[in-house]
């Protein structure tokens, strides 16, 4: 499985992921309904107000950013 790596940006601070963790990718998983049930339960619990969540792969490709 893929490793990702959950960044956080705090104001003008960034926290590091890391460690990262396996998840299962979307389009490739055998079921992408399961596969994006972890892939949102992951992310949600990761939300916070005053932050801004950076996903970025193995090789440090940005995927996604939330805004404010």
């Amino acid at each position: 499985m893929p490793r990702y790596f959950f960044h956080h940006r705090i104001g003008d601070r960034m926290m590091w992921d890391q460690v990262g963790c396996e998840l299962p990718d979307i389009g490739m998983a055998p079921d992408p309904d399961r596969a994006a049930t972890v892939w949102m339960d992951m992310v949600a619990g990761r939300l916070q107000p005053d932050r801004i969540l950076v996903i970025t792969d193995g090789i440090g490709q940005v995927l996604f950013v939330t805004t404010r």
